[in-house]
């Protein structure tokens, strides 16, 4: 048997061209500028992602109920918290970074930014806390004691060293953190043209990060993903598959009937539709509170349908409204939003239960 694989293998297919010579010093050469290449798009990605999201989650945050947090709008990190370890030499060769805990992005108009808080920064304590240590350790430690400080919306003294003419310059400065909704948005490293909510968080993968071309686009996304936490939709689906489940396991018991979890993977999914449709539609009240341009975002839907042709038809089996029906029923939202606003009315969502949605819409948004 050997023998045979033995055989098989020599005279196997193989290519027929002369294979062109590379040096491994070429090759290391291309691999370090493709490592340079790679991380500048993914601090790229990082950056865009705060940058879209931070006004939907600040000046969106009354429409996420009791989910508040404060954040202050800067990103932090050292040479051993961008992607893997082989991109260590590219943090500290093209960004200089180092073991220091140090701030590689401050979104415009943050309560960072506002506070004096530049890119380059090194924190060097919080509060009363030092900063020490190295690795990634020390970036989570100077991120929880920013969370902590900072939890009940009080200002929050940072000290930081600032690179200078010839010198180091040391400053304390004042945060005051924005009030935001409990979700941060954070960046999968996935292909796939998807973003989703998991209750606590939200995450968009890199590929759609390139599908939505637009900062319009992508906020629509990153809207659409906390209104599917503001609006409790992942509890309502667990409940709704734990119901099921609890029918699997006695139907099972009581009629000897396997039904191979039917009813829990039914119950899941079930009002799916109904849940998509309101993430669209509070999602853009969101969006609208942030100041992003509604106008547009619908067109959103006709480019997912170029990716997605077969989600242009309607079928009540699927788990997401075909997208002509997302495209009409969000260029209604912005009829509706743009209504409200031309009559000085707060850009809350109507709810079903309101007695006059017309004449009173100041009742707030109600978790299920």
């Amino acid at each position: 048997m050997a023998g045979v694989v033995a055989c098989a293998t020599l005279t196997a297919c193989a290519p027929t061209t002369q294979r062109v010579r590379v040096s491994d010093g070429a090759a290391e050469a291309e691999a370090r500028k493709q490592r340079q290449i790679a991380l500048q798009a993914y601090l790229e990605d990082q950056q865009r992602l705060l940058r879209v999201s931070y006004p939907l989650l600040t000046r969106g945050s009354d429409l996420c109920g009791d989910d508040i947090r404060y954040t202050t709008g800067m990103a932090l990190a050292n040479s051993s918290t961008l992607l893997t370890e082989q991109f260590k030499e590219s943090a500290e060769s093209v960004y200089k970074l180092s073991n220091a805990v140090q701030v590689v992005y401050v979104v415009p108009g943050s309560a960072a930014d506002k506070a004096g808080i530049r890119s380059g920064d090194t924190i060097t304590q919080v509060g009363s806390w030092r900063t020490s240590g190295d690795g990634s350790e020390v970036v989570k430690q100077t991120l929880n004691q920013i969370k902590e400080q900072s939890s009940n919306g009080q200002p929050l003294r940072v000290d930081i060293r600032r690179p200078a003419k010839n010198t180091i310059q040391s400053q304390s400065l004042l945060i005051t953190p924005d009030r935001a909704c409990s979700y941060p948005v954070v960046l999968g490293q996935g292909d796939e043209v998807n973003a989703y909510a998991d209750g606590n968080q939200v995450v968009v993968q890199r590929g759609m990060m390139r599908f939505a071309t637009s900062d319009t686009e992508l906020g629509l996304v990153i809207s659409h993903e906390i209104a599917h936490n503001s609006m409790g939709h992942m509890r309502a689906k667990m409940t709704n598959y734990t119901l099921g489940t609890i029918l699997d396991i006695a139907t099972q018991l009581l009629l000897k009937v396997p039904t191979q979890g039917l009813f829990g993977s039914l119950g899941g999914n079930a009002f799916s539709q109904g849940f998509e449709a309101e993430a669209d539609y509070v999602g853009l009240y969101i969006m609208a509170q942030a100041g992003g341009d509604i106008d547009n975002a619908p067109q959103f839907w006709r480019r997912m349908a170029t990716l997605s042709p077969a989600a242009i038809q309607s079928s009540h089996t699927a788990t997401h409204p075909a997208t002509p029906e997302r495209f009409v029923a969000l260029e209604e939202t912005v009829k509706e939003i743009k209504a409200k606003k031309a009559a000085g009315k707060p850009l809350i969502p109507n709810l079903k239960n309101a007695p006059d949605l017309q004449a009173d819409p100041l009742l707030p948004p109600a978790k299920p």
